[in-house]
């Protein structure tokens, strides 16, 4: 059967990015793992991932199980063995048989059945016969294919979902490196906020009010209030760098003098974004699935038949009921809740020329009225069936809409923040050489650098959000097969 591709998008590269100091002291840079080495341990040390891929042997296993059930079968039966003791001696009595069945022919059997008597004086050998046996008007090769159908159905959908887990685990991944790069970038903002209202403080200072005043002490106590809240989020920051990495299997160790753009990743690239109108309607998960299902179960219903007829023949030797070797052949078959069974044995080799009938019949009224209500079961289960894929294709509709709305935000956003990202590296490239002429304040030139450097996130969150997205749009289909 062929294998389902797990598709593994391009990860990230080195954690190393720094354009320039976040404030003209020396802030210590980290030496972190390569991102790609990140991502491949975190998808490996996922439980649920290893979950999956037991259970997908399993289901391996499950439909080879099926395959010899449903194969060349035969079975060897020693029967009842009684012996028996007494002061004449030691009997033996026996009846071994031995049984050919090939389900996949419309149940076509051989079978071979004998007695054995065994003395110490003599030994017999009567009852021998010789049997084939095959359904005439019977569903059975059509319910040998459904189970085969179902079982290899299973070993699909065990690697779809083993696939499927690859995929959430890597989109696990940038979800948690985006809640990272989001505190970063709050923290950006917050600093901006605090070189503001040093500003402003430097400003009520050059006025010339008195500490005592209030103006004074408001504009303090702002700088101070802004001071602590940085610290705040940063040793939250920290508690969550060290966690995620360690479900990466690294262990880091960051403090408050660690350079935040050195945990920003610089190459990220989402490459091209997928077109969900490039996917198959018909490999939508959900059509796929309503489909399947309204298939196997459509063939299910067909093989509820309330008939079935099946034929036998074969030769016995010494038959005991007529006294001599004998052609047999029999028919058995029901309709509804009645079974009728008719069988003949014809003498061979003596002069009698009476053959031995036997007849068998049964009845369940019972059964006439299940099969009836039965009957208005499957009608409404396929209804619901019906309706099931006809709601997964209005799904798949609203679902291109959707898609195609949030790619145009993502691919504007991209637009945006690669033209902000180019205005502020201009404006703190001026900046910069201003601060170093001594035209401008140490609080305005890190102004301009935190406005950058938050543009600067904002475009790998970017970045991150268009994988996620390319994540999504392929979880949403089967995969194609080899």
């Amino acid at each position: 059967m062929k294998k389902q591709k797990f598709l593994i998008i391009a990860v990230l590269s080195l954690f190393c990015y720094r354009l320039y100091s976040e404030t003209p002291e020396n802030k210590s840079e980290l030496n972190l793992p390569d991102t790609t080495q990140l991502l491949l341990s975190y998808i490996e040390n996922d439980t649920e991932l290893k979950n999956l891929t037991i259970a997908a042997k399993k289901a391996a296993l499950s439909y080879d199980a099926t395959k010899i059930d449903n194969g060349f079968d035969i079975n060897l039966a020693s029967g009842n063995v009684t012996i028996k003791l007494s002061e004449d001696g030691t009997s033996i009595y026996a009846s071994p048989s031995a049984k050919v069945k090939l389900p996949q022919a419309s149940n076509l059997s051989a079978q071979v059945t004998t007695s054995v008597n065994y003395s110490e004086n003599s030994t017999s050998i009567y009852d021998t016969s010789l049997a084939l046996g095959v359904d005439i008007l019977s569903t059975s090769t059509l319910s040998n294919k459904i189970s085969l159908m179902k079982a290899e159905r299973s070993v699909v959908e065990a690697e779809r979902k083993l696939g499927k887990r690859v995929l959430n685990a890597e989109k696990e991944f940038y979800t948690e490196l985006k809640k990272l790069l989001t505190s970063i970038n709050s923290i950006m903002t917050a600093k901006e906020n605090l070189y503001s209202d040093e500003i402003d403080f430097e400003a009520v200072k050059i006025q010339g009010y008195s500490k005592a005043s209030s103006t004074y002490r408001k504009a303090e106590l702002k700088v101070i209030t802004d001071q602590h809240d940085i610290e705040a989020s940063l040793h939250t920051l920290i508690h969550d760098c060290v966690v995620f990495y360690k479900k990466c299997g690294f262990d880091i160790q960051i403090d408050d003098n660690t350079d935040l753009m050195s945990l920003v990743p610089s190459d990220i690239e989402a490459g091209t974004p997928l077109n969900i109108l490039d996917f198959e309607k018909e490999n939508y998960t959900s059509i796929e699935s309503a489909n399947w299902t309204y298939k196997i179960n459509s063939m299910e219903r067909s093989t509820n038949k309330n008939y079935s007829l099946s034929a036998s023949a074969g030769y016995t030797f010494d038959n005991s009921s007529t006294n001599s070797d004998s052609i047999d052949a029999g028919l058995s078959g029901s309709i509804g809740g009645l079974s009728l069974g008719a069988g003949v044995s014809i003498p061979v080799g003596t002069a009698s020329n009476y053959p031995a009938i036997t007849l068998s019949m049964s009845l369940n009224p019972n059964t006439f009225r299940k099969n009836s209500i039965t009957k208005q079961q499957n009608s409404l289960t396929e209804e619901q069936e019906l309706l099931a894929i006809t709601a997964a294709e209005t799904e798949y509709e609203t679902l291109v809409v959707e898609t195609q709305q949030k790619l145009d935000s993502l691919l504007w956003e991209e637009k945006s923040l690669e033209e902000n990202v180019s205005l502020y590296a201009e404006l703190e490239k001026d900046m910069s050489v201003l601060y170093k002429q001594g035209f401008t304040s140490e609080s305005e030139y890190l102004s301009a650098q935190t406005n950058l450097n938050s543009y600067i996130i904002k475009k790998v969150i970017n970045q991150i959000e268009l994988i996620m997205y390319n994540d999504d749009v392929v979880m949403n289909f089967i995969p194609k097969e080899n």
